[in-house]
C-alpha cells in the first residue's frame, strides 16, 4: 500500500484504490498498477515535464478501447486505464520471432487506425509540429556536422508532409515497449502521442525497435523486409514508408541532442543515426524511382 500514498488521497477515494504498486517512474509520468473493486487497473499520473503527454490522453479516450487500452477516468493530470497485461510485444519477438512480431504489429494497427464516427480531439498534435525539432536541428547545424544527414532529413520530412494522405489521429509512438498482450492473449497499444497525420508514419518507430537490438535494426535485409510489409499494408510505395522511417530516425536524434546527448559515446544516438544512413543509401539503390 505504501507506493499508493505518491498518489492523492482524493485520487484514491475517487477510483477506489486498495493497493498500488509503483511500476515506472520516469522523467514523465509515475505508473501504478492498482488494485481497486476486485480487479487490476493502471495509474498514470503525469510530471511537468510530461504535460506534453496530454494529447495522448485524448487519443485513448476518443479511441474508446479499439486497438488501445481503454481510459477509464481522468483526475487532473492523472488518468485511471485499463490494464492491458505485462507482456510485451518485443518479449514476444524473442520467443517467436520479428516476423510474427511485425504481423502482431500490423493488426493492432489497423484497430488503431479504423474510422470513428467520433470527432477527432482538437488537441493532437499535427506532423509539421512534431518534426519543429528536426527542422530547427537542421537549421543549426552546419552542413558537415552529422554527415549532411539533418538537411537531407528536413527536406525530406518537407516533401513528405506537404503531400500527406489520407490524415488522422495517429498513436505516434507505435513500438514494441508500446504494445502489450493481456492474460485473454488481446494484443493493444499503450502510451500514444496523441499525432494528427499520414497513417504511414505510425510505422516508422517500428524500424528502430526493439530499442538496443542493434543488429537486427540496421540489418538491411529486415529494413527492406519492413519497408516492403508496410507499403503492401499501406497501398504505398516502400519508398514512402521507409523515408517516413528514416525521418523518425533524425527526429529522434534531434530530441536526444536537445537533452544533451553526444557524440562519440552515446549508443542510442549512434544507432539512429547509423539507421538513417542505412535507409538513406537504400532509398537511393534499392528503391530507386
Amino acid at each position: 500500500m505504501s507506493a499508493a500514498f505518491a498518489l492523492p488521497a482524493a485520487t484514491i477515494e475517487a477510483w477506489s484504490i486498495d493497493s498500488a504498486e509503483l511500476i515506472a517512474d520516469t522523467p514523465s509520468s509515475l505508473v501504478f498498477r492498482v488494485r481497486r473493486l476486485c480487479s487490476t487497473n493502471i495509474v498514470k499520473s503525469l510530471k511537468p515535464a510530461g504535460l506534453g503527454e496530454l494529447p495522448g490522453l485524448d487519443f485513448l479516450e476518443w479511441r474508446q478501447g479499439l486497438g488501445a487500452v481503454r481510459l477509464i477516468d481522468r483526475i487532473g493530470v492523472s488518468c485511471l486505464l485499463e490494464d492491458g497485461g505485462t507482456q510485451t510485444l518485443r518479449q514476444h519477438l524473442d520467443l517467436r520471432g520479428d516476423t510474427e512480431a511485425t504481423d502482431i504489429a500490423l493488426r493492432v494497427l489497423n484497430k488503431l487506425h479504423a474510422p470513428s464516427d467520433r470527432t477527432a480531439p482538437a488537441a493532437l498534435v499535427p506532423l509539421e509540429r512534431h518534426f519543429s525539432s528536426l527542422f530547427c536541428l537542421a537549421e543549426t547545424a552546419r552542413s558537415s556536422d552529422l554527415e549532411g544527414l539533418p538537411g537531407w532529413a528536413a527536406d525530406t520530412a518537407r516533401g513528405l508532409l506537404s503531400a500527406q494522405q489520407d490524415q488522422r489521429p495517429l498513436h505516434g509512438d507505435f513500438h514494441h515497449e508500446n504494445i502489450v498482450q493481456d492474460a485473454s492473449g488481446e494484443w493493444r497499444a499503450i502510451d500514444p502521442q496523441g499525432l494528427y497525420g499520414d497513417p504511414v508514419y505510425d510505422v516508422a518507430n517500428l524500424f528502430g525497435n526493439p530499442l538496443g537490438y542493434k543488429t537486427l535494426i540496421l540489418d538491411p535485409a529486415r529494413i527492406i523486409r519492413l519497408a516492403e510489409t508496410f507499403s503492401s499494408h499501406f497501398g504505398c510505395r516502400p519508398q514512402k514508408v521507409l523515408s517516413y522511417g528514416a525521418i523518425h530516425a533524425m527526429l529522434s536524434a534531434a530530441w536526444m541532442l536537445e537533452d544533451g546527448y553526444a557524440l562519440p559515446g552515446d549508443t542510442r544516438l549512434t544507432e539512429r543515426l547509423a539507421f538513417a544512413r542505412i535507409a538513406k543509401s537504400l532509398l537511393v539503390e534499392q528503391f530507386v524511382d
